[in-house]
């Protein structure tokens, strides 16, 4: 995440927190279209970089005004437009077919959804951390920093001090790319809400944070 909109851990005035079991997956069916269309064009690398990535590069108050899943079709939009897998113009054309009522064409092809299903479902653990530069129980600090791209480093917890709870194992840095940054050691690193938040009437909590070993330093 750039310093953005996007980036909103530990802001107020963005309503009530729901409660596990209390939210809906969508509001409407074309949602749910546009969440398959999305995973279908990283599956397929239809489109360019990261659907994360290129949110974070939304205007500041579309992104606020927009919905969840409008978020995902304006990325995956700019992903398929920047791969070239289709023309704007030919963008625009579609977009006035289906708001005029033409019918768009129809393709099933179980064999390529199970594949796709199949894609989305399975994962494999991350590969062991053999030269890890911190240790379990050893205290870190997130580094100060101003990202000009996408990170996952938020900026709530940049300059705070933690300790490490458990190694994760080996993942690409995705601050280069989607998948293209060198495989880094990744951490969960333990911090209590006072360093986070400062001193408040509720009580003392722990947030846990999976962090990249190029964020963290030595306290």
């Amino acid at each position: 995440m750039t310093d953005g909109a996007h980036d909103m851990g530990g802001m107020h005035g963005f309503g009530a927190v729901a409660t596990p079991g209390s939210e809906r997956v969508s509001e409407h069916p074309w949602e749910l279209r546009v969440f398959a269309l999305s995973t279908l064009v990283g599956i397929e690398r239809l489109g360019f970089g990261s659907g994360r990535a290129i949110r974070e590069e939304m205007e500041p108050a579309h992104y606020l005004a927009a919905g969840y899943y409008e978020r995902w079709l304006s990325s995956t939009e700019e992903r398929v437009l920047r791969r070239g897998t289709i023309a704007e113009d030919e963008l625009d054309a579609w977009v006035e077919r289906i708001r005029t009522g033409e019918d768009v064409p129809v393709r099933r092809d179980p064999e390529r959804a199970r594949a796709a299903v199949d894609a989305t479902t399975k994962s494999s653990p991350l590969a062991p951390a053999g030269s890890a530069r911190f240790g379990v129980g050893e205290a870190v600090r997130v580094k100060r920093m101003r990202p000009a791209g996408h990170t996952r480093c938020p900026r709530y917890v940049r300059g705070v001090a933690g300790q490490v709870e458990a190694i994760r194992g080996l993942d690409a840095l995705p601050d280069i790319g989607p998948y293209e940054g060198p495989d880094e050691p990744v951490y969960a690193v333990a911090f209590s809400s006072e360093a986070l938040f400062g001193w408040s009437a509720e009580s003392s909590w722990t947030v846990f944070l999976d962090l990249f070993e190029s964020y963290l330093e030595p306290v």
